[in-house]
């Protein structure tokens, strides 16, 4: 009898360990974007002009280095690094929220997504806070913590994808740092 059991044990315990590495060797990777550029305290810089006035809105540009586009419909932004799954970008327009290789794509942290799969459901903190582009299930594809934001600068990496960041007093949302 104790021999069955330990025969049956070790048949679940293989079948548990196969089931395991079908699982990691089937879970998506994680795609490469960049938060590359955003600006926190907009107040007369490059205006959202989604509605029938300009609105001078917070906003992040997310930068795709690849060779192959990226929907990132789907996807997660969250001020909490430990809460990635913030607010979700909707699935329901792909060819908006598609990001081309070494294209870039600029969504609107105006707290108004009614106004458009582009618009997030949050403002950023012109004194600081951590912004975070998550994946579906929760991991993390980039995010940084930012300090205090001068009015109409954006802050943005040095080059596209880069490690480096500073100020950019001419933003370039939307288009590649300079």
């Amino acid at each position: 009898m104790t021999q069955s059991l330990n025969k049956f044990g070790l048949i679940a315990l293989t079948l548990m360990l196969v089931a395991a590495g079908i699982f990691f060797l089937l879970k998506e990777e994680v795609p490469t974007l960049y938060i590359n550029e955003f600006m926190a305290n907009n107040a007369s810089c490059c205006p959202d002009t989604d509605v029938d006035k300009d609105e001078f809105d917070d906003w992040v540009e997310v930068y795709n280095p690849g060779k192959t586009p990226i929907d990132i419909g789907g996807m997660y932004f969250s001020q909490d690094k430990d809460e990635p799954l913030g607010y979700q970008i909707p699935k329901t327009n792909t060819a908006l929220t598609t990001i081309q290789p070494g294209g870039f794509l600029l969504l609107w942290a105006d707290g108004n997504p009614d106004q458009g799969v582009l618009h997030l459901k949050f403002k950023l903190n012109q004194t600081g806070e951590y912004i975070g582009l998550f994946y579906e299930d929760g991991r993390r594809i980039d995010g940084l913590k930012f300090d205090k934001q001068n009015e109409n600068t954006s802050y943005g990496r040095t080059s596209d994808g880069g490690a480096d960041w500073k100020e950019f007093s001419m933003p370039t949302p939307g288009k590649s740092n300079q």
